[in-house]
């Protein structure tokens, strides 16, 4: 219940307002496949769930490559062809 309840965003208010707009959208004209989609965006916005929700969408943290930390330095190397 505490999910419901609370962590209410922008995106949150967003999901619910588009999914209530497209249940009412699927009422009136009879639509099944935007009702499931109103249902389900409805659902995403009340119970907090969706791709991002347990923070499965943020990038990866970037390994360090030493450079900064150790205060070690790339070196590269030209390389020319023959022709």
């Amino acid at each position: 219940m505490e999910r419901v309840v609370r962590g209410w965003n922008f995106m949150r208010w967003l999901r619910l307002g588009i999914g209530v707009y497209a249940l009412v959208a699927a009422v009136q004209q009879q639509e099944l496949i935007l009702g499931v989609a109103g249902i389900f965006l409805t659902a995403m916005a009340v119970f907090g769930f969706g791709c991002c929700a347990g923070g499965y969408c943020a990038p990866m943290p970037r390994r360090n490559s030493g450079n900064k930390a150790t205060g070690t330095s790339i070196q590269f190397e030209e390389v020319k062809s023959d022709n």
